[in-house]
């Protein structure tokens, strides 16, 4: 591997460059034209739940850079509807229809309505984090919370919600109330998650 020569980098950030570089999934991802290695978390959560069976409209949040869009382009039968949003810029994706906004936005959630329920909404949204534990995770329990209400609106009778949160607390009510309004919930850490990370998936399966 070529020398890391940026002298702009301190140490800790070089090591996690090296570290990045040699990443069997950053790696992976590059053969397999995915725009980041995360593309295989949502691969390994399909295998172990099968939640891509027989979607036809799919909402993805939280979608940049959109390596989660080019799995279900890749992997949904056609038709599908895919429709991506993110406060970010997401270079376009064929078949996939981004909206750069917030997904709790007025605008957003009036387009959304106009359409058939989703089977399968899926959310990679991580907040900016502060290092603060307590912080960090209110935080992405706000953006989980949000993601959940949106599922149990807009999702069909049958339909998947897969969300990432971080695994700093207890889920306490939201997993209460997950578990009345689908058949099964689990919480899942793929391989391709880094194991210094504290990240996990909320997998909520068939919606009754």
């Amino acid at each position: 591997m070529p020398a890391i020569k940026n002298k702009s980098l301190n140490h800790q950030s070089k090591e996690w460059l090296r570290r990045h570089l040699k990443d069997p999934y950053v790696l992976q991802s590059q053969k397999d034209n995915y725009r980041s290695r995360a593309a295989y978390k949502l691969i390994e959560i399909n295998q172990k739940f099968n939640i891509f069976k027989n979607v036809k409209m799919a909402l993805d949040l939280g979608a940049a850079p959109g390596s989660w869009s080019e799995v279900l382009v890749k992997e949904l039968k056609l038709p599908t509807k895919i429709v991506a949003i993110d406060l970010l810029n997401v270079d376009p994706i064929s078949q996939v229809e981004i909206f750069k906004d917030d997904f709790t936005s007025d605008k957003f959630r009036a387009y959304i309505e106009k359409l058939e329920p989703f089977d399968l909404i899926v959310s990679d949204i991580s907040p900016n984090m502060t290092g603060h534990r307590q912080t960090d995770f209110l935080r992405s329990m706000e953006m989980l919370e949000e993601a959940f209400a949106l599922a149990l609106d807009r999702l069909n009778n049958g339909g998947h919600f897969v969300a990432k949160y971080f695994r700093r607390g207890d889920l306490g009510a939201l997993l209460v109330e997950a578990k009345k309004k689908f058949t099964k919930v689990s919480s899942f850490k793929p391989n391709a998650s880094r194991k210094n990370s504290s990240e996990i998936y909320l997998v909520c399966y068939k919606k009754k």
